[in-house]
């Protein structure tokens, strides 16, 4: 039974208002653009070899693994949403880091379109990997080349 609290019921559930399906068919551009400024981060990753490899990454409260799943169906990924537990608190992760999403989905997306402080750190990681600003994806750097 839920905890009452002055007439106010409290529920602590694991389950997001709408689920997936409807998600996908309510969501739009202007939510994930402010979904983004509040939780998103574009930053990067390690290969074994050092290298950088740019991604995306989208991380929430694991009860809104519906509402990240939407956000991946709304861009069409493959990718899956990852659950981990981490300081006893249960998150949610959407991570891209396929150099042609990034580059012919994500940047065109965001491009221009951050208002805040994500702006400058999307600007800052495009600065990092200028591949993704060219208009081919074979102008990726080959091995031992600098980014």
């Amino acid at each position: 039974m839920p905890a009452r609290k002055r007439g106010v019921v409290l529920v602590a559930e694991n389950r997001t208002f709408y689920r997936r399906e409807e998600i996908g068919k309510l969501i739009t551009p202007e939510y994930i653009l402010g979904i983004f400024e509040g939780e998103g981060t574009f930053s990067n990753d390690r290969r074994q070899n050092g290298v950088p490899v740019p991604c995306v990454t989208l991380k929430m409260h694991f009860r809104d693994k519906a509402l990240l799943e939407g956000i991946r169906d709304y861009f069409k990924l493959n990718n899956r949403v990852y659950e981990y537990i981490h300081g006893g608190r249960h998150y949610a992760m959407l991570i891209v880091r396929d150099t042609p999403t990034l580059k012919n989905t994500f940047v065109p997306f965001f491009r221009n379109q951050l208002l805040g402080h994500k702006g400058i750190q999307f600007e800052k990681w495009l600065k990092m990997f200028p591949y993704l600003n060219s208009l081919h994806h074979r102008d990726l750097p080959r091995k031992g080349q600098k980014t």
